[in-house]
């Protein structure tokens, strides 16, 4: 069984506390901002800022904060993400689904030409570079598409099994 495990690299103290520091003052800077807007238009502008914080709090647990687990057992690739404690199984794919794995950053120029897939999942904390690679699979007739950082090993067993279908 091959197991590769991918996450951020972690941060000093000094540049967390930086980041938090600077995350409150601009929050704390844009409710000064939004309860100086007349009518309802700060009720609105809240809105926005709950919004984007949202979106900036999912980000930053699914690239940050988590990482990722590459199983393959020779028939299954079984891929986990964990945050904290806390480890979900989020994709079991058997062998012959894969049809083709291949690195991003080659592939991007082409990928506008090619038929689109019904979903992309990024499985990954890193979404550009050399060691990112992008893998198709096929779900009964539905094709899929996993953004994901596969070791060196693992990423040549994926190749092999892909060359077999």
């Amino acid at each position: 069984m091959i197991k590769h495990t991918v996450s951020e690299p972690k941060k000093s103290f000094s540049s967390t506390l930086l980041i938090v520091i600077g995350l409150v003052v601009a929050v704390n800077f844009s409710v000064h901002i939004i309860n100086r807007l007349p009518g309802s238009y700060g009720g609105l502008g809240g809105l926005i800022l709950i919004l984007a914080l949202a979106i900036y709090t999912s980000r930053l647990m699914n690239r940050k904060l988590a990482s990722y687990i590459y199983e393959w057992d020779g028939e299954k690739l079984r891929i986990s993400k964990k945050i904290g404690r806390r480890d979900k199984m989020v994709l079991e794919l058997p062998k012959e689904n894969i049809q083709w794995i291949r690195p991003l950053e080659e592939i991007r120029s082409q990928l506008p030409q090619m038929k689109r897939p019904r979903k992309t999942m990024a499985l990954s904390c890193r979404l550009q570079g050399d060691a990112i690679y992008l893998l198709q699979y096929v779900d009964g007739k539905r094709t899929y598409r996993v953004i994901f950082e596969p070791g060196g090993k693992l990423q040549k067993e994926l190749k092999k099994a892909a060359k077999e279908n």
